[in-house]
C-alpha cells in the first residue's frame, strides 16, 4: 500500500478425500484457509485477497507455450466452489 510494509496473513491448504459407501475415494478436495488469529481489528480484519486470473494473461501463456513448443494441459474444476 503506497510503499508501506504490509504483513501477510499466513495460510494453509486443507485437503480432504471424499469416499463413497464402499470406502473408495471418489473425489479429492482442497481449500485455502487463512489463519484468522493473525488478523488485527481495524488493521487487516476485513481485507481479503482472492487471486483471479486475467484472460489476457492466460492467452499470453498459451501463445508463449506454443512459440516455445511446450505442452499444455487443462483441468476442469467444476466443483471448486459448490456453495459459493
Amino acid at each position: 500500500k503506497n510503499g508501506q510494509r504490509v504483513r501477510t496473513i499466513m495460510s494453509i491448504w486443507a485437503f480432504k478425500r471424499k469416499r463413497n459407501g464402499f470406502g473408495d475415494v471418489t473425489k479429492y478436495k482442497a481449500r485455502l484457509c487463512a489463519h484468522g488469529g493473525q488478523q488485527q481489528w481495524g488493521v487487516n480484519y476485513w481485507e481479503t485477497y482472492a487471486p483471479v486470473v486475467d484472460w489476457m494473461a492466460i492467452r499470453l501463456l498459451l501463445v508463449l507455450a506454443e512459440v516455445h513448443g511446450l505442452e499444455t494441459r487443462s483441468i476442469d474444476f467444476v466443483l471448486a466452489f459448490p456453495q459459493a
